[in-house]
């Protein structure tokens, strides 16, 4: 120790050799401390629980009635936030099925009721570890991180290795699936002109507008990457929920009446349908889909 102090002390002035000292391991130890946190999410539906048994009403511009039959998410980027503003970032815990060390899937449905093209698993958590400290915020991203979302899925670790999860290539995952089908049928008119009913209303958030080649080594690029920052103040991890409202999210969405193309949002550019839901996820506006909740 005094030899540390003594080659300090050859820089002549006070505050260096203060800030020499306050360099000291201790407080670099003490400061790279880390706590084990677990951070909970539930799903909604116009503040009510989310179950793949209800069916849920007053959905939409035109009080829709229907139920779900998926309700899928990734999220990134995990940060909590302190009183100062600062960002400290939550490192996942990879647990070979629901997170690996850049992703997480939250997964609300259960398999059966209006759900059976899911599975009975579900996660609403987010377990990692992050600096000690006190915490009154919380930031993460909707969505698989662009370095990953390009690869081969079939031999992708869980929970990237789900098929209806995935697009293709190029495109990329669905960075969130959330489907229903309703009560009343309406009426359209397909690409061959010939009349049709139908009941689905998908939103399938992805990127899109997307080019390079990945299966030859091309690095992708993506107009729309689509991939929502969601920020939350005055929330404490240990007293409160994330809660991800899909009615809040279509609220200002006729889900009667479904624009020409696909039924619902397909995240395309042009898509009508995507235009009230990207304002709600946060995409063109100010997101809706997500709030605060207690335990």
């Amino acid at each position: 120790m005094m030899k540390k102090l003594m080659v300090c002390g050859t820089l002549a002035s006070i505050a260096t050799l203060t800030g020499c000292l306050g360099s000291d391991d201790d407080n670099d130890t003490a400061s790279a401390v880390q706590k084990d946190v677990a951070i909970q999410f539930a799903g909604e539906v116009n503040g009510q629980p989310f179950s793949c048994a209800d069916t849920y009403a007053g959905l939409g511009t035109n009080n829709s009635s229907a139920v779900l039959t998926d309700f899928r998410l990734y999220l990134n980027n995990v940060n909590l936030i302190d009183a100062e503003g600062n960002k400290h970032p939550v490192t996942l815990k990879n647990d070979g099925a629901w997170q690996t060390d850049e992703v997480v899937l939250l997964d609300f449905e259960t398999g059966d009721g209006s759900c059976t093209s899911g599975t009975a698993a579900t996660n609403m958590l987010v377990s990692g570890t992050v600096a000690e400290g006190d915490y009154t915020g919380i930031e993460f991203n909707v969505g698989v991180p662009g370095q990953t979302n390009h690869q081969d899925s079939t031999a992708a670790p869980s929970p990237l290795n789900i098929s209806g999860l995935f697009w293709r290539w190029q495109s990329g995952y669905k960075h969130a699936r959330i489907d229903l089908k309703l009560d009343t049928p309406y009426d359209y008119t397909d690409s061959s002109g010939a009349a049709k009913t139908g009941t689905s209303w998908f939103l399938h958030l992805g990127s899109t507008d997307c080019s390079g080649d990945p299966t030859l080594g091309e690095t992708v690029t993506c107009g729309n990457p689509n991939r929502p920052t969601i920020t939350l103040n005055d929330f404490n991890i240990e007293a409160n929920k994330v809660i991800v409202d899909y009615g809040k999210l279509i609220a200002t969405t006729n889900l009667s009446t479904p624009t020409p193309g696909p039924f619902g949002c397909m995240s395309g550019a042009t898509d009508a349908d995507c235009v009230e839901v990207f304002k709600n996820l946060g995409i063109t506006g100010d997101q809706t889909l997500f709030g605060k909740g207690s335990l």
